[in-house]
């Protein structure tokens, strides 16, 4: 089955095209959680492979790999998304199935900018941050 249809998937390689950097994708799989009724006999961990490898075909800069179980991932499957292959904090957990996959693109385009997006007042306030601080942001859309 395909992951895009054929516009979406015109588009996505338009996108991967600009790329300023090369951006990894580390499919972290591990111990899943019980689905919920209804999702069936998906092996979600096999999706998040599929998913991951069918978007790293559609551009140059942008590559696939699998670790099982790697330290620092509390939930499975999960993607940690990598510009120029360093940890910068960004991470899927789940499958990023029908429009939660325009998350998961998103986030890869913004990761293969050479600058960022956010504006300067922005910039400036997250440098005078006296302390690390993780953030997790719930995706859905209903």
């Amino acid at each position: 089955m395909a992951l895009l249809r054929p516009e979406e998937e015109a588009k996505v390689r338009e996108w991967f095209t600009e790329l300023e950097r090369p951006v990894q994708l580390l499919v972290a799989l591990g111990p899943e959680e019980t689905p919920r009724a209804g999702s069936g006999d998906v092996d979600f961990g096999a999706e998040m492979v599929r998913v991951c490898e069918g978007l790293a075909e559609l551009g140059d800069l942008v590559s696939c790999w699998v670790e099982q179980e790697p330290e620092g991932f509390p939930r499975f499957p999960a993607v940690s998304i990598r510009p120029d292959g360093r940890d910068a904090g960004v991470r899927y957990d789940g499958l990023p199935w029908g429009y939660e996959l325009g998350s998961l693109v998103g986030a890869i385009v913004d990761a293969g900018r050479a600058e960022s997006t956010l504006r300067p007042e922005s910039l400036t306030a997250l440098g005078q941050l006296d302390r690390d601080l993780a953030l997790e942001v719930f995706v859905t859309p209903t």
